[in-house]
């Protein structure tokens, strides 16, 4: 929703609802809101993971170990993403795969097959009983 409002939409909305809000105290604090646009908060878990459990951090996090991102480059890669957005709003499609569906039953075969085969079966069954 965020994106959203600081795209120009008018979306009614209140602090009340992005991270940072305290609702014992009802002070939003933007700092914690823009930790969180930046993915401070997955660094941060990254963090903790790594000093508490190297095994659970290795299997949570192990795309970004494949990909060499650190806890320290995240930020940089949310900048970097927002300024690409910056630069050119304009969505692109992926471009089209081709997807070959799997089966895994036989196709039908038609009725001049079915035919055929019968013939094959009756002249295996005719040589082997002469």
């Amino acid at each position: 929703m965020k994106g959203a409002v600081d795209g120009g939409i008018d979306i009614p909305h209140s602090t009340k609802r992005f991270p940072g809000y305290d609702g014992e105290s009802k002070e939003f604090d933007p700092e914690i809101h823009r930790k969180h646009i930046f993915g401070q908060h997955v660094a941060d878990y990254m963090r903790h993971l790594q000093e508490e459990d190297e095994d659970l951090f290795k299997k949570q996090f192990s795309q970004y170990i494949k990909l060499g991102i650190a806890a320290d480059s995240i930020e940089g890669i949310y900048k970097k993403a927002h300024s690409l957005i910056r630069e050119d709003p304009e969505h692109k499609p992926a471009p089209e795969k081709e997807i070959k569906p799997k089966r895994w039953n036989r196709r039908k075969l038609s009725k001049a097959q079915r035919d055929d085969r019968v013939k094959q079966k009756k002249a295996s069954f005719l040589k082997g009983q002469e």
